[in-house]
Formats: structure tokens, C-alpha cells, sequence
């Protein structure tokens, strides 16, 4: 199967300002990722540290 002519067949071109479509489809793929780990990401709630362990002191 010829993806660039069933792309050809359903939309008429196979570049979109003159890049070729496997760009924009990798170019769509990243963002899909970016915005999926964002999601997930931002809906984790932060750990709280554990308040029986003293803080580590650092010798000068």
C-alpha cells in the first residue's frame, strides 16, 4: 500500500506550503506526545516529603 496515493486520492497533494506530508505527520505525532505527558503530568499530584527524616546538613 502507497500512502502517498491514498493521501494523493483523499486530499489532492502530498505537501501542505510546500513541506512534504511525512512532516507534518511526524510533526503531529510530537505534539500528540508533548501534550499527552503534560496532561499526565499535570494531573499527578506533587509527593510530600517525609517529615521524620531531618534535613541534610551540607559541612561548609
Amino acid at each position: 500500500m502507497n500512502w502517498t496515493m491514498v493521501w494523493i486520492g483523499l486530499f489532492g497533494t502530498a505537501s501542505l506550503w510546500g513541506i512534504d506530508m511525512g512532516f507534518w505527520v511526524a510533526m503531529t505525532a510530537v505534539l500528540l506526545v508533548v501534550v499527552l505527558m503534560n496532561a499526565i503530568f499535570w494531573a499527578v499530584a506533587p509527593q510530600k516529603p517525609d517529615r521524620s527524616k531531618s534535613p541534610r546538613e551540607f559541612p561548609l
